[in-house]
């Protein structure tokens, strides 16, 4: 339990959000999609900040799976364990009244130390997919999907980490569900569009 509340603790350090207040004194929550994440943070707030928001949640990710993994040596269930209490850490952080992010940067620093050349390869479509179709939710969703198909059929997992990979891709996906809205009746942002939705 003590790793799995680390984890979780370690998610909900929220780069838009602590970026936001420390440097601008504004809460990113209160601008375009309300969503405490990359995609927002860069309509909100501007690129670089964008930039580092995206490292901030990716290095929580990757940094602390690392240490779990080479330097405690957690068990793997757990370590899969800890990587779900990653991401719904950053999804719902409790000082924010659990008004996260939607995991994307988190969830590719997780799988890049659970399994780094899927985790590329997802990495890789997701931009690609971006490029193509302009709309980095869509891409995103992709990414969830991806990933969680690659790890399921080409890794040795046991039952409890298929689960906890299934349960990580439909929260990934959930989290999208507005963009998915906007997808479908066709007014979601495109990259290059400075609407302020997420």
């Amino acid at each position: 339990m003590t790793w799995l509340l680390l984890s979780y603790l370690a998610g909900s350090i929220s780069g838009s959000y602590i970026l936001g207040k420390l440097l601008l004194k504004k809460d990113v929550r209160k601008y375009g999609s309300g969503n405490a994440g990359t995609t927002n943070a860069i309509r909100a707030f501007g690129r670089k900040i964008g930039i580092l928001t995206f490292l901030i949640d990716f290095l929580k990710g990757l940094v602390l799976m690392y240490f779990l993994k080479n330097t405690f040596n957690v068990s793997v269930n757990l370590l899969y364990g800890c990587a779900l209490a990653l991401i719904i850490g950053h999804d719902y952080p409790f000082y924010m009244n659990f008004k996260g992010g939607k995991g994307v940067a988190t969830t590719i620093g997780v799988y890049a130390i659970l399994g780094f050349s899927l985790d590329l390869i997802s990495v890789v479509s997701w931009i690609l997919f971006a490029v193509v179709t302009k709309m980095v939710s869509l891409a995103s969703i992709l990414y969830f999907c991806l990933v969680s198909v690659l790890f399921i059929f080409f890794n040795d997992l046991s039952q409890v980490q298929i689960m906890i990979v299934i349960f990580i891709g439909i929260l990934g996906v959930y989290r999208h569900k507005d963009n998915i809205k906007r997808i479908i009746n066709g007014s979601e942002n495109k990259i290059g569009k400075n609407r302020l939705r997420g």
